[in-house]
């Protein structure tokens, strides 16, 4: 049941009661007049929810609903594809490569040289007693 806010037409008082949504008029609490149903500023309906399910539930199920729906289309557009999953580099003894060994000859050389010229200018601030990204200093 809804809460259904009314006002008394004898003392004026505006009160709440749950009451059935086909309800226009109640007793006054305080005075015990005919109140009127006033128009409310905000009502909420949750659909399809029972009484002991509060809203925050009701719209948990709706969004778990929402998300299997997509997970269904997603699949239904792969088919009997499988999401593919990559294996990282190994070296000859079985460890994983770094990311920086990856790529032709000329790739890995230019990461080499821009690690070893970052390491350059972080060794040529910090002797000249520069932090790190505190202050302006060229490259």
């Amino acid at each position: 049941m809804p809460l259904i806010e009314f006002q008394c037409g004898k003392c004026g008082l505006k009160f709440e009661e749950l009451k059935s949504v086909s309800v226009d008029t109640a007793a006054c609490i305080s005075c015990g007049g005919l109140s009127d149903r006033l128009m409310s500023a905000f009502s909420s309906v949750v659909a399809g929810g029972s009484p002991n399910e509060t809203v925050d539930m009701s719209i948990g199920r709706l969004a778990n609903q929402k998300w299997q729906n997509v997970y269904d289309r997603q699949s239904k557009r792969r088919g009997d594809k499988k999401l593919q999953s990559f294996d990282l580099p190994k070296a000859k003894d079985g460890k994983y490569m770094p990311v920086m060994a990856l790529g032709d000859k000329k790739v890995v050389e230019g990461r080499k040289e821009y690690v070893g010229a970052l390491q350059e200018h972080r060794k040529n601030r910090i002797e000249k007693g520069m932090g790190q990204f505190r202050e302006m200093g060229a490259f």
